[in-house]
């Protein structure tokens, strides 16, 4: 009976000792740590090949090949987590257009349905959350021209580099959550054919205009400067003090140095989305490769991936996120310095 009961003792000591084995291994186990968000070169690479592949016939935004695009950056955001605005619902502003080329006047309308991609990811703060910071870039390109044997006008460099730059700040910023202003990213349909995706979306905001605080937009960032140096230019720094806050802000770490237009300035500033917004009385710049519209395949077919340089790129982007952190922490708010037309 003795004996019986040490073994029922030692049967019952037996499973509360390996319980507590169990316990302290789990305890003093190193805790899983899910690694810092970054922008990665391959997150990169892998939208900027995908963006500017064959499959997408070069982007035409009159073209009904141009909502596998769109489906494309609308997935992305919502992959990321980015919110839809009730206005956009599946983060699609869809609109109809008239469409009369520039070259003939008196054609007759062709009328298209087109849409840009918008998802926001809102401000922690209170108070700030109220106020927006845009992201933005135009998807569109040439589409399909001419009957060589090369005639898919990819427009990698333009403007597949913008689009990629708008996506991967979204999943960036939807994962590390630490910007207490709003972000809206967009991408724009027809820049090509005249600003119509920008000029829409600049007058029919889904927030008040007193809330944008500025637009940034993207445009062709995916080569070095012609002499080989990682510049970044800014548009417009007669316009407004984002610059000032921009060279401020960057990390002197930074590959990637900060440059003005020169004598580029009217030619760019008046070259793209960020014109659309600045004509609506938005504070606006456009971020852009020296290299941009001076490039020999600009509006080329050979606009091609394998031209481009994806680790510039990736660290304009990641310059980007550096430059744009007092905006988007509430810390700094631009102003205009010049007032009048453009």
């Amino acid at each position: 009976m003795e004996v019986s009961g040490q073994h029922s003792r030692l049967r019952i000591r037996w499973p509360i000792t390996a319980l507590c084995a169990v316990l302290m291994t789990a305890c003093s186990a190193p805790a899983t740590i899910e690694p810092p968000a970054q922008i990665s070169n391959e997150t990169v690479d892998a939208h900027i090949l995908y963006l500017s592949s064959d499959a997408l016939k070069g982007r035409d935004p009159f073209s009904e090949d141009m909502a596998v695009a769109e489906d494309y950056i609308a997935e992305q955001f919502r992959a990321a987590g980015l919110s839809e605005f009730a206005e956009f619902p599946g983060f699609k502003n869809e609109f109809s257009f008239e469409y009369i080329p520039r070259r003939d006047p008196d054609a007759v309308p062709t009328t298209y349905d087109l849409q840009n991609i918008i998802g926001y990811i809102e401000g922690t703060d209170p108070a700030l959350k109220d106020e927006y910071i845009l992201f933005g870039a135009h998807h569109d390109h040439l589409g399909v021209r001419g009957e060589e044997e090369d005639n898919i006008y990819n427009g990698a460099d333009d403007n597949a580099t913008g689009t990629t730059a708008v996506i991967a700040l979204a999943q960036y910023f939807a994962k590390v959550h630490n910007n207490k202003r709003s972000l809206i990213f967009a991408t724009f349909t027809a820049e090509e054919r005249g600003l119509i995706g920008s000029r829409h979306l600049a007058a029919n905001l889904p927030i008040g205009a007193d809330q944008l605080v500025c637009m940034i937009n993207f445009e062709m960032i995916g080569k070095p400067a012609a002499d080989g140096s990682w510049n970044l230019m800014y548009l417009g720094p007669e316009k407004s003090t984002l610059d000032e806050i921009f060279m401020e802000a960057l990390d002197d770490d930074s590959p990637v140095t900060l440059v003005g237009p020169e004598e580029h300035q009217v030619r760019y500033f008046n070259g793209s989305d960020n014109v659309a917004f600045y004509a609506e009385g938005f504070i606006t710049t456009t971020l852009a490769s020296p290299n941009s519209t001076d490039d020999e395949y600009y509006h080329r077919p050979n606009d091609h991936y394998e031209f481009l340089n994806v680790d510039y790129m990736s660290d304009v982007i990641r310059a980007v996120v550096d430059i744009t952190e007092p905006l988007v922490s509430g810390e700094a708010t631009p102003v205009k310095t010049e007032e009048g037309g453009i």
